[in-house]
């Protein structure tokens, strides 16, 4: 293999592709950047067996081949060098790279052992969606996940394709976040996909900008923007039906300005985080809503924040960092907070005076309260 590339893009490849790369692989092979050079382009990939990404850029071709290469020291290299078209020269086990006056010899990796990466089927439909719109629907409900859960479909973000509409969903078992939005170019079909994949695929979207295609397949989900994919194996098992956990009804409903309450709820929770599972309490009565945290090793802190109530008021007490992520997923200067009483479920919605349903995104977030002695 012998290829001419330009610098700056070879090295954006290089970084994009190794961002899927762990640093704990299973394969040396999955540690490496795959190239391939072949008519008129280089391809880029990388795996970690769950997340595939794949990039093509424009270069010159000598010699047609293959070549396997450390990620981690590939990205470090490219970044690093003169701003000069890359000559790559790969023989046997060894790797010439020249770039300017600079020249490097690294060891390759056996080719074969890199192993062949899903492809999305040219006859799958395929959906089209904004990238902002992508972004943001992922920003939203991902944080909701488990990080860590002895049930593995908690760790996914569910997508529901149907009507016209995307629909995702997560939930930790303490929380659960919805969103749907229209498709520019619809689709039909499931998929629960890693969170951690369906979060890369946000991130590359947002850089991307203009459009992400998706294409939800059995067994694998692919987002494509241009000469780049990202594609995500997919979570086996059933996710909860979460249209029952979103509750029909409420009694008592709060607009209240989502800065004012995050920052109160941040220095409440400078009290509350110092001890393992310390709620924050929400007392909701004429006009204003009290803080509450103590714990008895720091002491305790209280502060009223002025809110809008319709209906009875009540108290109800939150893990705190739960509920800051809700009010930061919301987006809007003003969030809506729909209770029935203290020991059931709070819904966190968007809220804009005066505007109707259709300037809202359509999200909610349900947030389980804690119980307290």
């Amino acid at each position: 293999m012998k290829f001419r590339a330009e610098r700056q893009e070879l090295a954006e490849a290089v970084q994009w592709v190794t961002r899927t790369v762990s640093s704990r692989v299973t394969l040396p092979a999955l540690a490496g950047v795959h190239l391939e050079a072949s008519d008129g382009r280089l391809t880029c990939r990388t795996t970690d067996l769950e997340t595939a990404a794949e990039v093509s850029i424009p270069a010159q071709i000598e010699q047609p081949g293959q070549a396997l290469l450390l990620g981690r020291l590939l990205a470090q290299l490219v970044s690093k060098l003169p701003d000069a078209p890359v000559e790559v020269q790969a023989a046997v086990d060894r790797v010439a790279i020249r770039c300017g006056r600079a020249s490097f010899e690294i060891r390759g990796m056996p080719v074969d052992d890199f192993p062949t990466l899903p492809v999305p089927s040219e006859d799958t439909p395929r959906g089209a969606i904004k990238a902002e719109a992508f972004g943001k629907l992922v920003n939203q409900v991902a944080r909701a996940a488990a990080i860590e859960d002895g049930r593995p479909v908690l760790m996914g973000v569910l997508l529901d394709a149907k009507d016209g509409h995307l629909t995702a969903a997560a939930t930790d078992g303490y929380r659960l976040a919805v969103c749907t939005i229209p498709w520019d170019q619809a689709v039909e079909g499931k998929a629960l996909v890693p969170a951690r994949a369906l979060q890369e695929a946000a991130r590359a979207a947002n850089e991307a900008g203009g459009a992400v295609t998706l294409v939800l397949e059995e067994g694998q989900v692919s987002f494509l923007y241009g000469d780049r994919r990202l594609t995500s194996t997919l979570i086996e098992g059933q996710f909860p039906n979460f249209n029952q956990l979103l509750p029909e009804g409420h009694e008592t409903t709060v607009v209240i300005e989502r800065a004012a309450l995050a920052e109160a709820l941040e220095r409440a929770a400078i009290v509350a985080q110092r001890q393992a599972n310390t709620p924050v309490r929400l007392a909701f009565a004429d006009g204003s809503v009290d803080l509450t945290a103590q714990n008895t090793e720091t002491g305790a802190t209280n502060e009223p924040v002025a809110c809008h109530i319709e209906g009875p008021g009540l108290e109800i007490s939150f893990n705190p960092g739960y509920l800051l992520e809700g009010l930061e997923a919301t987006g809007t200067d003003k969030v809506r907070i729909e209770l029935r009483d203290g020991l059931k479920p709070a819904v966190l919605k968007p809220h804009i005076d005066g505007g109707g349903d259709a300037e809202l995104d359509d999200f909610s977030y349900l947030l389980m309260p804690m119980r307290v002695s």
